[in-house]
């Protein structure tokens, strides 16, 4: 049984959550139904689906339902209203955590499943059952190390991964309480922080995701040089959690590489 947790807020118009670009409530609802419709129709080897939600938004899924019993899917619809006091004063990456952890709470699907991929609810993975069937562990996260990607702290994308519950429960069930991105502690660099001392495979192959970022508006979708040396970066282990001694010389010959073009 593969499980997909898609997580969403509809209506944050008036919400004045933080570092938000999309917040028009039709916009945002057709995003979401058009990636569960998404993973309705195309993703083969997942046979639950999980929406849950944060602004007890009401609409009408059946449709959706019933499509996705033709498709021999389960579709299970979660709506509740998140603590947006909260949300407004550490960030939107709170009101992710509370989601994913409400929905643990309350899935009758969840409840039944030892592991889950967890998908931001307006964005597609173009090749998720290849994903699928090239992720044997449990757990699959992408670690992004500072001095590959030149950024201020290491993170891990909270955007989608695969995890076991017994890990996610143990270690970042709680870690939204944490955020706070008025002092650029955001949910990624949490998720760093907990998961660092284990050892974590990456996915093998790139997810290829589409849909908008809701922090800047902008398209998830990599050009073709961005392509290539995200391809490499797979390929030599740059995502993995604690590397091995080949992938950490490989990491850093290609940091080196980074940083010696630039100054060309």
């Amino acid at each position: 049984m593969n499980v997909l947790l898609l997580t969403g807020a509809i209506d944050i118009k008036g919400l004045n959550v933080p570092s938000t670009a999309i917040v028009d409530i039709n916009e945002r609802l057709l995003q979401y139904i058009y990636s569960i419709d998404y993973a309705i129709s195309n993703y083969r080897t997942i046979s639950e689906i999980v929406f849950c939600e944060n602004t007890n938004f009401i609409y009408d899924y059946s449709i959706l339902k019933e499509k996705a019993l033709r498709n021999g899917k389960n579709l299970e619809i979660i709506s509740f209203s998140g603590d947006y006091s909260k949300i407004q004063q550490k960030g939107k990456g709170f009101g992710e955590g509370e989601i994913i952890k409400y929905a643990l709470n309350n899935s009758e699907i969840l409840r039944n499943c030892d592991v889950f991929f967890k998908l931001t609810g307006r964005l597609i993975v173009k090749n998720l059952d290849k994903i699928i069937a090239t992720t044997l562990s449990d757990n699959g996260f992408i670690y992004h190390p500072k001095m590959i990607y030149q950024i201020p702290k290491d993170h891990i994308e909270t955007f989608f991964y695969k995890v076991n519950k017994t890990l996610y429960t143990k270690y970042l069930i709680n870690a939204h309480q944490e955020v706070d991105e008025s002092g650029f502690q955001y949910l990624e660099h949490i998720f760093f922080e907990k998961l660092s001392l284990l050892v974590i495979r990456s996915f093998i192959v790139v997810p290829l995701i589409c849909g908008f970022s809701g922090t800047s508006g902008n398209p998830y979708e990599l050009g073709t040089k961005e392509m290539i040396l995200e391809k490499i970066n797979y390929f030599i282990g740059v995502h993995n959690l604690k590397k091995r001694v080949s992938e950490r010389i490989l990491t850093h010959f290609l940091s080196s590489l980074f940083k010696l073009r630039r100054l060309i």
